[in-house]
């Protein structure tokens, strides 16, 4: 298959099935991600893959860097202000019970301590821009509750990069320039992002056509090229590892959550849908997980779960959301 037409699939079926996600009222995440894993499936790649790949490589580190800049520029500090002590109990609270959780777990799991680190890493990050879509869908995204988990998902994102940055430094000894070159731009990309956040109209009709454009055209390559380092058959030989994975996200975040409780007012019901919002995983989560894998840090079957874990936890938690705040109206408050 020639090179242009291969392109034109890649953008043309990625958005055939963002669409439908949104129309699902699901995540373009999640339209992506499927996407991506359809490219996975050995004849598909053969036609539209083979020869291509160190194009598409490349494609996908430029789509990687723009997923981080739109990720910043997703970010709202207002968010950050409105309740800004219970933000940072929170924060500190579900990252740390997570990076501890999911590093002791993967350890005794016989991991070695740089990919446990790793996936204790993407256990704390949440999707910011997964819950605000949910929460503007319901008008929840001003109550108490849409403040906190927005404020949280700022930091957490953040974090994720500043820590995976630091377990580079600390762990790996042939990193080539190329990596810590990437490692970089993600990072100026998320910060430019918010920067750009700031000085524009959010929502202005320029401002969403670049938006869109660079989502629509750029972005795709990296889930195409995420579907292509996944590999189905590493889940298949240990199934029980996509159930530890998911586990272990969903319960150190439901317990971060709940050992913030005095502090942040939280009753019981409240925790629950919290938790499940802090579990959201999304565009950060992969894109961590990217770096690791093509560092070296994260074995295959590792990322391959982090695929997988992404598309559940960001499904299940707006089935959760929907029908919480159906059943119980005020919980948000």
């Amino acid at each position: 298959m020639n090179v242009e037409f291969s392109l034109i699939t890649i953008v043309a079926v990625s958005f055939v099935f963002s669409y439908l996600a949104g129309k699902a009222h699901l995540s373009k995440v999640i339209g992506f991600i499927i996407a991506g894993l359809l490219f996975s499936i050995p004849a598909v790649q053969e036609i539209f893959v083979s020869g291509h790949e160190i194009l598409l490589s490349r494609l996908a580190n430029i789509g990687l860097v723009t997923l981080m800049f739109l990720a910043g520029f997703e970010v709202s500090g207002n968010m950050l202000f409105k309740q800004e002590k219970s933000v940072i109990v929170l924060t500190f609270l579900t990252t740390t019970t997570s990076l501890v959780l999911g590093t002791l777990v993967f350890l005794a799991l016989g991991y070695a301590l740089p990919a446990s680190l790793v996936m204790g890493i993407c256990f704390g990050i949440t999707a910011e821009a997964t819950k605000a879509r949910a929460l503007f869908q319901l008008k929840k995204l001003k109550t108490r509750l849409g403040s906190l988990l927005m404020g949280t998902g700022i930091i957490n994102d953040i974090l994720g990069v500043i820590f995976l940055l630091v377990i580079t430094y600390f762990f790996t000894n042939n990193v080539d320039f190329h990596e810590i070159y990437i490692l970089v731009l993600v990072m100026a990309a998320f910060f430019a992002g918010m920067t750009v956040h700031y000085k524009f109209d959010r929502f202005s009709k320029s401002i969403r056509f670049v938006e869109k454009l660079l989502l629509f055209v750029v972005v795709p390559f990296f889930f195409v090229n995420m579907g292509i380092n996944f590999n189905i058959y590493s889940l298949t030989v240990n199934f029980w590892l996509i159930i530890i994975v998911i586990i272990t996200a969903t319960t150190g975040q439901i317990l971060g959550v709940f050992f913030s409780a005095p502090i942040t007012r939280l009753n019981l019901k409240q925790v629950f849908l919290v938790g499940w919002g802090m579990n959201s995983k999304g565009a950060v989560e992969l894109a961590i997980g990217y770096i690791a894998l093509t560092i070296g840090l994260l074995p295959l079957e590792l990322y391959s779960a982090l695929v997988i874990t992404a598309l559940v936890s960001t499904i299940l938690f707006q089935v959760i959301i929907f029908y919480m705040i159906k059943k119980y109206p005020k919980i948000m408050k």
